[in-house]
């Protein structure tokens, strides 16, 4: 009887001594890495930080003070990763980097017993690159609080190499432009147009370049009103060319803008030759009859001329 019950404490305490191991083995399983980069894509000559981080520390209650790992990265890609580009974090210190295995190992004096990130590491992309996915692993990973060691899943991250566009300059815009073999065109003014003209004469009359907007021409009065292609145009009608352009329309003669010379053109020009009403702007470029840049008795003279027939606008 004695010895059965012996038999049953010490398959108790068998028992008990597998619960603890098990809950060892849980707490020595419950740390997990974490591997971060600062960019997910990459040209060639850039750098990344890959950033090893420990987490879920649960179980963890001694501090863990030491680390080991090893730095799994694609050489053909990456230029060779040396002691001097890494960085110790959160106060884990005197990394060691071993460039032919691409193992590393850390320690921390007061221990680690909350999740932190342990270390950086700065990785370059080489001159010349090939576009790729790539991974970045932290494998074979054993820390240990002292009284064992606990080895934890590798974790990576994937970073896409890609191939730098060229960037295509843009084509300059070229600046809209309009042209005329009959008209006058100095500045913000068309000139020389003929009294009576019509909306659609003078388009007959004009060409334009690089202008893509639509319509490509609006004509208005002075009031802003728009003009049809029947309307006449008149000293003072304004035109807007594309998006750029504007002008205000000079009529031959037509100093009063009714689209025709009268004898209210002429005696405009009358006062102010005798510099008693002087013109000025559109009204004064319109009595310029002939062009010279100057009113004098030609031009009343030659205004006459056409009032009564006589003489013919070109």
């Amino acid at each position: 009887m004695k010895l059965k019950k012996l038999t049953y404490t010490i398959l108790g305490m068998i028992f008990m001594f597998v619960i603890l191991i098990t809950i060892n083995l849980q707490a020595s399983n419950s740390l997990k890495a974490v591997v971060q980069s600062s960019k997910n894509e990459l040209k060639k000559a850039e750098e990344v930080v890959i950033t090893l981080k420990l987490d879920e520390y649960q179980n963890i209650k001694n501090g863990i003070n030491a680390y080991k790992a090893t730095l799994d990265y694609d050489e053909s890609i990456f230029e060779p990763v040396l002691e001097e580009n890494f960085s110790c974090k959160n106060s884990w210190e005197l990394l060691k980097y071993n460039k032919d295995t691409k193992e590393l190992v850390a320690i921390k004096k007061a221990g680690s017993t909350v999740p932190e990130e342990v270390v950086q590491v700065t990785l370059r992309v080489k001159e010349e690159i090939q576009p790729k996915t790539t991974n970045v692993k932290m494998k074979d990973i054993v820390t240990s609080d002292g009284k064992e060691d606990i080895r934890i899943d590798e974790a990576n991250v994937t970073i896409d190499i890609i191939v730098e566009q060229e960037e295509i300059p843009e084509e300059p815009d070229k600046p809209e432009k309009i042209t005329s073999n009959k008209y006058k065109i100095e500045g913000s003014y068309i000139s020389k147009i003929a009294p009576k003209t019509t909306v659609a004469g003078f388009k007959k009359n004009i060409t334009l370049e690089n202008v893509t907007t639509t319509p490509k021409m609006i004509f208005t009065d002075e009031s802003g009103n728009v003009l049809q292609d029947d309307s006449l145009i008149k000293t003072g009608t304004k035109l807007k060319v594309g998006s750029t352009l504007q002008f205000t329309l000079v009529v031959i003669g037509d100093i009063d803008g009714d689209s025709e010379i009268t004898v209210r053109d002429l005696a405009k020009m009358k006062l102010h030759l005798i510099e008693k009403e002087l013109l000025t702007g559109k009204e004064l470029k319109a009595a310029d009859i002939d062009e010279d840049k100057d009113i004098t008795v030609r031009d009343l003279a030659r205004m006459k001329l056409i009032l009564i027939d006589l003489l013919e606008i070109e």
